[in-house]
């Protein structure tokens, strides 16, 4: 089917309830790595309800997942993640009731074999008292459905990373099964589980959810600019750019330069970056 722009425009989402308490909240910390180490401090308070517990920033992406994109008609075969955009109105809370509206914010028509880009908008704000609590933007990419005659553009810039060395290198160790775990927070597509479905994608094993990589890097960024205090964290964006599987060793640069985190996380083994143009920006103390 041909993707119909008007249609697609028009597409909204909302009033929706979504509940997430704190089992989910150290669940979603755990898929990103915390508490390797169960005797570091810093990262067991992500992971335990004792005195501290906190919420990763980026909880945010699953704690109000919207599905509006899959409305607009295009091949989900050739779909891929492109984008994510957070920004935090106020720090994750530990457990919390949301009520969300989700949008199309545009389509953008690259052109017949180019495909087309899809924006996506959700905000949340605390059903007990109605103050905001974030917004999240995706872009997705259709590879295949291009050519259906809606507007080219131009896309948002991307940030552009300093032209030095980084201030600080973060190492963190997937594990094979980290998909397994990863897809516990919600996002249960086979390609990150069945080995058969991700052969016939082209991928020699099931490859690791974006927004797990996503996780990751908030992670390194948390520890290497942040103290590891998330409340410090006020806007975490990145572009997707290659596919990490299961047990690479993600090594992410990080630039710091004032309220502006810049980062990309690479996998060194493959030499390929699979998140670039990374951007946070933090408050400072």
């Amino acid at each position: 089917m041909t993707i119909d722009y008007a249609a697609a425009m028009a597409l909204r989402d909302e009033g929706r309830r979504f509940d997430y308490a704190d089992r989910e909240t150290m669940l979603y910390a755990l898929a990103a790595g915390m508490g390797r180490d169960p005797l570091d401090a810093r990262e067991l308070r992500y992971v335990f309800e004792g005195d501290g517990f906190c919420a990763m920033p980026t909880l945010a992406v699953v704690a109000a997942r919207s599905d509006i994109a899959r409305r607009i008609p295009f091949d989900l075969a050739l779909m891929l993640h492109g984008e994510q955009r957070l920004t935090l109105h106020r720090p994750m809370p530990t457990a919390a009731s949301l009520i969300a509206d989700s949008r199309i914010t545009e389509v953008l028509d690259k052109g017949e074999g180019k495909g087309a880009l899809i924006y996506t908008e959700t905000t949340a704000r605390l059903a007990d008292t109605d103050e905001p609590l974030f917004t999240i933007g995706n872009t997705l990419f259709a590879r295949g459905d291009g050519g259906f005659g809606g507007p080219r553009g131009p896309a948002p810039a991307t940030h552009a990373l300093p032209d030095r060395a980084p201030d600080h290198v973060h190492v963190a160790e997937t594990r094979a099964d980290q998909a397994l775990l990863y897809r516990l927070t919600g996002d249960r597509n086979p390609l990150h589980a069945d080995p058969a479905l991700a052969r016939r994608a082209g991928f020699a094993v099931p490859i690791l959810h974006g927004l797990c990589t996503y996780a990751i890097a908030c992670r390194a960024v948390l520890a290497t600019a942040c103290e590891d205090d998330p409340a410090r964290v006020r806007q975490f964006d990145v572009r997707f750019t290659a596919p990490v599987f299961p047990g690479d060793r993600i090594e992410t640069d990080v630039w710091i330069d004032g309220d502006i985190v810049s980062f990309r996380c690479r996998v060194p083994e493959r030499d390929v970056v699979a998140i670039n143009n990374g951007r946070c920006v933090i408050v400072t103390p």
